[in-house]
């Protein structure tokens, strides 16, 4: 039997748009808003569709995550529909933040989170 090679093709990054950058704690705080908008029961449906923890989600959700969790973020804002880009910046920082891909996506998540503040 021969060994076949599977390599995922890994797109080239381009230096990423800083203008673009959202913060954890802005990510986190609209994420915290999204999962808040969902009904009694439909947090668990969320869940499987993503292939995400229920605890992990819940926790995110109420803000009792022990560390910052950067990559379960990430998977989540885009099971929300908004892609992004995982960076650590300040470059002498552990801290993290996305890039999202264009201005209009940028304006539509400050938009969103005008909302939040609103409702508080």
């Amino acid at each position: 039997m021969e060994k076949e090679e599977h390599r995922q093709e890994i797109a080239p990054r381009s230096f990423p748009n800083l203008q673009l950058l959202v913060p954890y704690n802005e990510a986190l705080y609209y994420v915290q808003g999204r999962l808040g908008m969902f009904g009694r029961g439909e947090l668990k449906p969320f869940c499987e569709a993503g292939g995400f923890s229920y605890t992990a989600v819940i926790n995110l959700k109420n803000g009792k995550l022990k560390r910052e969790e950067p990559h379960l973020l990430q998977r989540v804002l885009r099971h929300l529909a908004v892609p992004t880009e995982l960076i650590r910046y300040p470059l002498d920082t552990l801290s993290n933040g996305f890039i999202l891909p264009d201005t209009a996506a940028l304006a539509a998540f400050q938009e969103q989170i005008a909302f939040f503040k609103s409702c508080q």
